[in-house]
């Protein structure tokens, strides 16, 4: 039983032996440090391909960014270096109606971070009735006005500025004609808002307004007259101005 146990073992030793050389014998044609390792081992990839569509599309995005930002610039849209307006005004007292039509040039003076200072040049035909007495005028006036943007999309901006004039009409009354002037010095302010990419709403008022009248009736001689108005009295005009943008900012 024992010499039978002693082949087994002995027969399974050998066949062991041999395995593990078989094995040793492929290691050893397999040699690490004599092996060459090429291309071929490895997936290549197209680097300089995937950096070129990674810099287009960069460059892609950041055109995209530049024309949005000049496309919604509140400069572009808010303050434009030219503007022109027209408008009318109206003002009602317990027996007297005032009303104006007008039109003005803006020019842009100077550009601030979130306002703009503009130059105005404007003319204006006024007209008032008081009971039986009418007054006819035409004017020039002259201005210096702030728009302050006052939102966070800039679509509405504060007026305010100083706003000088010049006019010369006749007054009628019981059939008696009177040649009149009048000079004033107006602090204005009032609202725009922007109702597209060049097109605008404003309205405004005085503050206060200092005149000064002069009249020359038909019978001869001359008298002044120089009164101040405030914003709530009744001879403010309430005026309403559609403004056209001429020109970009520049």
């Amino acid at each position: 039983m024992k010499t039978k146990l002693s082949c087994v073992l002995g027969i399974a030793i050998l066949l062991i032996c041999t395995k593990l050389n078989a094995q040793s014998e492929q290691f050893t044609d397999f040699n690490l440090d004599k092996k060459e390792i090429t291309s071929g081992d490895f997936i290549t990839l197209d680097t300089e391909s995937i950096l070129e569509d990674f810099r287009t599309q960069l460059e892609n995005r950041l055109e995209l960014s530049e024309k949005f930002n000049e496309q919604v610039s509140p400069n572009d849209i808010v303050f434009a270096m030219q503007m022109l307006g027209v408008g009318a005004g109206l003002g009602l007292g317990e027996d007297e109606t005032l009303w104006c039509l007008q039109a003005a040039y803006y020019y842009r003076l100077k550009l601030f971070q979130r306002s703009a200072l503009y130059g105005s040049l404007g003319i204006d035909y006024n007209g008032a009735s008081i009971g039986d007495q009418t007054q006819n005028l035409f004017g020039f006036q002259l201005g210096l006005m702030m728009f302050q943007t006052i939102s966070a999309l800039n679509e509405v901006r504060l007026i305010y500025g100083l706003l000088g004039g010049y006019g010369f009409g006749s007054e009628k009354f019981n059939g008696f004609t009177t040649d009149i002037t009048r000079i004033n010095v107006a602090l204005v302010a009032g609202f725009q808002l922007m109702l597209a990419a060049r097109w605008s709403l404003a309205i405004q008022t005085n503050i206060v307004a200092h005149n000064r009248w002069t009249y020359k009736p038909e019978s001869g001689g001359e008298f002044k007259n120089d009164f101040t108005n405030f914003f709530f009295n009744k001879n403010n005009l309430l005026t309403l101005s559609l403004i056209f943008h001429l020109k970009k900012r520049q």
